[in-house]
């Protein structure tokens, strides 16, 4: 199955991968209305506009071609499991892989395949022993095509994981010692001898004279746990280089014929950016401990105390402000629109929150659209980045809400959506217009002469 590529990427990638130039600027706060001539009255009042708030799933997001790709399961009590895993092709090192070589003798010990953690950003969640399954894929993959979290791929039914091979401990933090010498912290699966003695019988054959040829022979793989049976809390999700140069597949093989034939030898097949490489993800919301998202999927129209945030096409937050036309009355300068999104409460400390939220608005077609502070904002920019002494997420949106005054910009609203969505884990339950301690709030403040 061979998926067309979009035109036209989506806002959150392109806000989740560059950096904003901010070419407008702003006077400070404190230096408010000192435009005005000396005589004329200078008054600020501020106001909280009423706010609605509801959650909604949100679509499947682009995984391929990203920083990273994730695989693993965790149990979260309020947001049920979520599993992951990596769809990635591999690729021959060489051309004409055997050509000219006597292939009799050669007898494969064993293949590994190699996934090396993030340096910095390693997991989200636990580090509990899970069971890794590998599968062949049996559906080409095109270098051309955008793939999302819901490209579920084709697979031959057949684990590839070596017997009893599949419990893994993850140790991001640990180097791994072999006889090649240490290597930065990975997680090592074993596949199945019959796996590389396939890849052996290759050698000198047509399957193996280049990647054109080997990707038809060798289609990829689909890298998932198996992720049933975990208790609250207990998993994780892994975040893996694949762009890593220890990340690769490895048979280790001998040759009988040759001159050593007790010598370990060995070859490599690269997972690089030539590679179709994307994260596939799935969300049980069914099995959460407490039925609260489900009841506010349902239920849009209810004042919400709570809305929720999730990556990897799970949850996004839409926020309305019905009374703002009234607010935005003559006489009256907005000096300034802050859209303030606390987090709820406390939550579990392996369950860090996003580092950034973003803030979009939606087109007549119902696209991502970036608000006018995203494109032309002061110079801190509209904001969205976790606090957290605080607790919260602050945007400056004040020239929306001129745009919204001026009648260039529909009050329809916006929409809250989870910055790395595509790389990331992360989650947060936020504090709706109706939480007793921690309310989502828009707070204006106006001059007035």
């Amino acid at each position: 199955m061979v998926r067309t590529a979009k035109a036209n990427v989506p806002a959150w990638v392109i806000a989740s991968s560059i950096v904003l130039v901010f070419l407008g600027c702003r006077k400070p706060d404190n230096e408010l209305g000192t435009d005005l001539l000396p005589n004329d009255p200078v008054g600020v009042v501020v106001e909280q506009a009423t706010l609605r708030a509801y959650t909604f799933v949100d679509p499947a997001v682009q995984t391929s071609g990203l920083t990273r790709n994730l695989v693993g399961s965790y149990l979260d009590p309020e947001f049920g499991s979520l599993q992951t895993g990596i769809v990635t092709q591999v690729r021959l090192t060489t051309n004409n892989v055997g050509q000219g070589m006597d292939t009799s003798g050669l007898s494969a010990d064993s293949i590994v395949l190699a996934l090396a953690f993030e340096a910095t950003n390693t997991h989200y969640g636990n580090l509990n022993p899970q069971r890794f399954q590998v599968f062949e894929l049996t559906e080409d993959l095109s270098i051309d095509s955008v793939y999302h979290t819901d490209d579920v791929p084709e697979v031959d039914a057949l684990d590839l994981v070596y017997p009893h091979a599949g419990e893994i401990t993850p140790r991001p933090f640990n180097t791994v010692t072999t006889p090649d010498g240490e290597l930065p912290p990975q997680v090592r699966i074993r596949l199945s001898n019959a796996l590389a003695e396939r890849f052996l019988d290759g050698f000198g054959t047509s399957d193996l004279v280049d990647n054109t040829a080997f990707l038809q022979f060798f289609k990829g793989l689909y890298i998932k746990v198996e992720g049933s049976g975990q208790a609250p809390d207990q998993g994780g999700i892994m975040y893996l280089s694949t762009l890593s140069s220890a990340s690769k597949l490895t048979v280790h093989y001998k040759d009988a014929q040759s001159a050593e034939p007790e010598l370990a030898r060995s070859y490599v097949l690269d997972i690089n950016g030539n590679c179709v490489r994307y994260t596939v993800a799935r969300h049980d919301r069914s099995v959460a401990l407490t039925p609260a998202i489900t009841n506010a999927l349902m239920d849009t129209v209810t004042p919400a105390s709570l809305v929720y945030v999730r990556t990897l096409g799970g949850l996004r937050t839409a926020v309305r402000f019905p009374d703002l036309a009234e607010r935005l009355g003559s006489g009256r300068l907005v000096a300034k629109a802050e859209l303030v999104v606390p987090i709820a409460g406390s939550f579990y400390p392996y369950y860090l929150p996003p580092t950034q939220l973003f803030l979009f608005r939606k087109g007549t077609n119902g696209e991502d659209l970036f608000v006018p502070d995203q494109l032309t904002g002061s110079t801190s920019g509209i904001g969205g980045l976790y606090a957290s002494a605080e607790k919260e997420y602050r945007f400056n949106i004040t020239r929306y809400v001129l745009a919204i005054a001026n009648g260039s910009v529909p009050n329809n609203g916006v929409v809250l959506v989870a910055g790395s969505s595509g790389v990331s884990a992360n989650r947060a339950i936020l504090g709706g217009p109706e939480h007793p301690q921690t309310p989502m709030r828009l707070e204006l403040t106006f001059t007035t002469y």
